[in-house]
């Protein structure tokens, strides 16, 4: 409704004007206002909103050396409240709203579109991108604090979906879209350079690829004794073949007479 965009709109430019350390009070209030029915969709549509406003005006610092800087820098440290309320959107009861026949949702015009898949993408072409400072010293420095890296507390919750064995293939396409996304984010940030770019995405596809060398090599003699014991086991014909089969063999019994 107009009343709605009115209200967002209102909502960005205060969180526009406000010190940036500010918007975990305006995530976490929104969190706990848009929590059910048509509102969750409401509360992704207001966070997009929130986030255009905010790349209009919002610059990365220039020199970042140091993990207590990173770790500083009021956009990244929002990064983990934003991906819960995102995440949320794609994965839980508002996709399933979504997701329902028969549901009309011209009347609710924040159900239609992407607005959350747009959010990933800001959000990976506004943080810092230095993964490496933060995966080497951060345990020593701050040994409480999980995904000190906002790279890293971007992509591990999509790929924590992918090792559950029992992921759908709706969710995989899910992830698949989130994950280009966030990708054409990250092309698209200034910070983001090839000597940071490379090892994070090795380091990210090594483990589903290494994971299913080693289980290869590791199931390789059981494979072997199959296939010996698929070698002594008699062979099934089918009727048609038997006939053939049978002549065959007597033919090899009269050269052996022979």
């Amino acid at each position: 409704s107009n009343e709605r965009d009115t209200a967002r709109d209102t909502l960005s430019k205060m969180a526009v004007g406000l010190d940036m350390k500010y918007l975990p009070l305006i995530l976490s209030e929104m969190a706990v206002s848009l929590s059910e029915g048509y509102k969750l969709h409401v509360r992704s549509a207001t966070l997009h909103t929130i986030l255009v406003a905010i790349s209009k005006v919002y610059q990365q610092p220039i020199m970042v050396e140091s993990v207590d800087e990173i770790v500083a820098l009021p956009f990244d440290r929002c990064v983990p409240a934003m991906l819960d309320l995102i995440h949320q959107d794609i994965f839980g009861k508002a996709s399933e709203i979504k997701e329902v026949q028969h549901v009309e949702k011209r009347l609710i015009k924040e159900a239609m579109g992407r607005k959350s898949q747009d959010a990933l993408e800001i959000i990976s072409k506004s943080i810092h991108f230095k993964p490496s400072l933060v995966r080497v010293s951060v345990n020593e420095v701050f040994p409480g604090l999980t995904h000190a890296s906002a790279v890293h507390a971007l992509v591990t919750p999509f790929l924590d979906r992918l090792r559950d064995p029992d992921v759908s293939s709706t969710t995989m396409r899910k992830v698949k879209e989130c994950l280009n996304r966030v990708a054409i984010g990250f092309s698209n940030n200034s910070s983001a350079k090839y000597e940071e770019v490379l090892p994070f995405v090795f380091a990210t596809v090594a483990p589903f690829v290494h994971g299913k060398v080693m289980s290869s090599t590791d199931d390789e003699d059981a494979d072997l004794e199959d296939s010996d014991a698929e070698i002594e086991a008699p062979i099934q014909v089918s009727k048609t073949n038997r006939s053939s089969l049978a002549g065959g063999g007597s033919a090899k019994k009269k050269k052996s007479k022979k």
